[in-house]
């Protein structure tokens, strides 16, 4: 076997080895610097969407990824905002039912809030601390969107009960309901 004599000197791969470390440096700092640039605009882009309207966790995530941020921009934007407390899910669960729960079954706004993302065991927990007067609100909104029909009309009992009960409303609520809607139209006149 031959053996060759190679020399090998350090110097040379020294030198390029330097210049190879210097341009991955640059290179890394030009992509941090490319990643910070568009964590800032997620967070921007957090805060306009929060700006004029509530959101849950899920439905910021969402429209972020509509924008095309990267998830770990996402990431980033979510715990920004959470830390100002700009995103809270239960703050917005508690509005949520606070503003419809005179228009609407608690299993209608159950499965809204499941839709927007809030968790199951926070819906569950928020719905039964509130007190439901479900036959008040089938009242009401027989009242008012049967306002020009006859309330004693057996089509138009028929089709608001289709209606309340498509809604979530149970069968002995939309009963009491719609018999005091007919009590208090019988009483106006």
């Amino acid at each position: 076997m031959k053996e060759f004599n190679i020399k090998i000197t350090n110097e040379a791969d020294d030198g390029n080895l330097r210049e190879k470390n210097e341009t991955d440096e640059v290179i890394l700092q030009a992509k941090n610097e490319a990643e910070e640039e568009v964590i800032l605009q997620a967070k921007k882009k957090a805060m306009r969407l929060l700006e004029f309207m509530d959101r849950t966790e899920k439905q910021l995530r969402d429209k972020l990824k509509e924008g095309e941020f990267p998830p770990f921009a996402i990431e980033e934007a979510i715990a920004y905002v959470k830390s100002y407390h700009y995103l809270d899910d239960r703050r917005f669960a508690e509005s949520y039912i606070r503003n419809r729960k005179d228009s609407k079954s608690s299993y209608q706004i159950r499965m809204e809030l499941s839709e927007k993302g809030v968790s199951s065991e926070l819906i569950s927990e928020l719905i039964d601390a509130e007190e439901w007067d479900s036959v008040s609100v089938v009242a009401s909104l027989f009242r008012k969107k049967y306002s020009n029909k006859d309330p004693k009309d057996p089509k138009s009992y028929e089709k608001a009960f289709r209606y309340f009960s498509a809604r979530g409303f149970h069968y002995d609520e939309i009963k009491k309901g719609l018999e005091a809607a007919l009590e208090d139209a019988e009483n106006d006149e």
